[in-house]
């Protein structure tokens, strides 16, 4: 058991003792200032000044034994016990030039502290016995006490103890104090740590889970319409790249940081997620669609930003939502503006829907649909050139050619 355990145990199980060693504390306090009060009147500088430096003792005595202090009380209760015997011997040797014998029965109390651990019962009647012989030959039988005078060695001794005493107690009130504040901090600093850690811990696997899910709930809607699902993991790692060559090249560097970039990968999943509301009749249909069917494909941007609204109320990861949601409304809005559903034009288009854009058509150019064939990469790559200042973003079409290696390997790592 550590020191610190050992003591909390003693305040634990001794705390009736630990009230009354508050209370005999707080009363040689005032006792003490009544003296101080007493030695004044009666011009005995010594003792005045002796009072002085007990009162300050004694105040020190008071708060080590507070309620909520780390320390065992019967260490300042018996160095207050040592120095009320003291100052006995000293006072009525300065009042009366003699000291009386009755000190060695005070002496008798120090016995129950040494023994309070083992034996409590006992300590408390050795205790009471010494109190109650003080005040019997204090009060009643005066003229039984024995009284002798002390030389100077006694007398000097006394004083070097009693200062001595008072200068090591205040001292190590202070070493304690400052010790236990430092403790205190540092305990905090690591409960604050580890709860911290712990918080990180749990968020990080809500957020994996959340991940799981949307990316489920993503798989299953695009294999509606008959792609495998690896469209979701293709684009998202699209949108990566492409998000994080512009962040290289200081592009829109106000909008495209660190954390973007992550929640702009979690947000590419869901850009689709509105196409739940499609018919299958829509979604497979090998042909061209009609002006009416057009319509409601249309509406799987709207749909889908209003579905995430709906989550929103429910999440308290805003920003995250908040890409999402530009994300899946905006990605199929044009630089020129004849876009939908918005018609937004050029950097009225947020730049995450931007991105999307050329990481989705990238896409649907290369793979395979209920209403088309797959064509050739390079044909692909031509197109997204001849759409850059039109259809996209002149500034990442160019950061998207760039990285065409890197695109080339996603090509190959999510396609069966």
């Amino acid at each position: 058991m550590s020191y610190k355990d050992k003591l909390k145990q003693i305040a634990q199980t001794a705390q009736s003792s630990d009230i009354i060693c508050r209370i005999i504390t707080v009363f040689a306090l005032v006792y003490h200032i009544s003296a101080l009060i007493l030695f004044y009147t009666l011009n005995i500088k010594e003792m005045f000044y002796f009072n002085i430096f007990s009162i300050l003792f004694f105040a020190v005595c008071s708060i080590l034994i507070l309620p909520g202090f780390i320390i065992d009380f019967r260490v300042p209760f018996l160095l207050a016990y040592i120095e009320v015997v003291m100052h006995q011997i000293l006072a009525e040797y300065f009042i009366g030039q003699e000291a009386a014998f009755h000190y060695f029965i005070l002496l008798m109390g120090f016995i129950g502290f040494l023994i309070i651990n083992q034996h409590e019962t006992t300590a408390v009647i050795i205790g009471i016995l010494s109190s109650v012989l003080f005040v019997i030959f204090e009060c009643l039988f005066r003229q039984w006490v024995p009284v002798y005078s002390i030389n100077t060695i006694i007398l000097t001794t006394l004083r070097a103890v009693n200062i001595s005493l008072g200068i090591s107690v205040l001292l190590g009130v202070t070493i304690i104090f400052v010790f236990m504040s430092f403790q205190s901090k540092h305990d905090l600093e690591e409960k604050v740590t580890e709860k911290t850690q712990e918080l990180e811990y749990q968020n990080a696997k809500i957020t994996e889970l959340q991940n799981q899910i949307i990316n489920s709930l993503a798989s299953l809607v695009e294999n509606r319409d008959t792609d495998t699902g690896e469209h979701i993991q293709r684009t998202s790692a699209y949108v990566e790249i492409i998000a994080r060559k512009a962040f290289e090249n200081k592009l829109y560097p106000d909008i495209i940081t660190k954390k973007f970039i992550k929640l702009l990968k979690r947000a590419a999943p869901m850009h689709d997620i509105g196409k739940i509301v499609v018919p299958d009749s829509i979604l497979k249909k090998p042909g061209r669609l009609t002006k009416e069917e057009f319509e409601q494909m249309k509406r799987h941007t709207t749909e889908g930003a209003r579905i995430l609204t709906d989550v929103a109320g429910i999440s308290d990861d805003k920003e995250y939502l908040q890409t999402a949601m530009d994300v899946t409304k905006g990605h199929h809005e044009r630089w020129d503006g004849t876009g939908y559903p918005s018609n937004l034009k050029t950097e009225d288009i947020p730049v995450s829907a931007r991105i999307m854009a050329i990481a989705d058509v990238f896409d649907a150019l290369v793979s395979p649909r209920c209403y088309k064939e797959p064509i050739p990469k390079e044909e692909a790559y031509k197109i997204i050139q001849e759409e850059s200042g039109t259809h996209f973003d002149p500034a990442l079409v160019e950061i998207f050619l760039s990285q065409k290696d890197k695109i080339e390997e996603i090509l190959i790592t999510y396609t069966k």
